[in-house]
């Protein structure tokens, strides 16, 4: 298996190109993963859950807090090294809002990548929620250090009144 990295400079993000099965590619994003073994109800301003395959710990801060319908809100979203909780940098990841098992917002789609990258560790998403409800935020990492990874998730449960 040969793996190219193939910078972009439209928002920072990153391509992969793997010339080997498609069938057996690691860097798809899977929406709805039977593999997440738990859930965060967000009950505050901060919260932490770490990823499935628990190579990354995602720290969630959202402002304003709690959420209501109309109101711009931010994600600020950490990705922590387990072992020390320092930031982690360089992680390509996702970000997507889900609603009543439906899709009403992912990061990725903003940039027309299939997925997004940071160097510093740290990323501030903005989203406006129309409606009130239950919401499940889920937060993908696809790779660390610009080594591709199987996709490990975390899934917060929130509600926006």
């Amino acid at each position: 298996t040969i793996l190219v990295i193939i910078p972009t400079l439209k928002e920072s993000g990153f391509g992969f190109l793997q010339t080997s099965d498609l069938s057996n590619n690691t860097n798809v994003t899977v929406a709805n993963s039977t593999q997440i073994s738990k859930t965060v109800q967000i009950t505050a301003a901060d919260s932490k859950a770490a990823t499935d395959g628990n190579s990354v710990d995602i720290d969630l801060q959202i402002q304003p807090f709690p959420i209501s319908k109309d109101v711009d809100s931010q994600f600020m979203i950490t990705f922590l090294q387990p072992s020390s909780q320092t930031v982690q940098v360089h992680v390509d990841y996702d970000f997507a809002i889900t609603n009543n098992d439906s899709e009403v917002f992912r990061a990725s789609t903003k940039t027309g990548q299939p997925l997004l990258h940071t160097a510093e560790g740290i990323v501030k998403i903005p989203y406006k929620f129309d409606q009130g409800g239950e919401y499940s935020l889920q937060v993908s990492v696809m790779g660390i250090n610009f080594i591709p990874i199987k996709t490990e998730q975390a899934l917060f449960d929130l509600k926006v009144s």
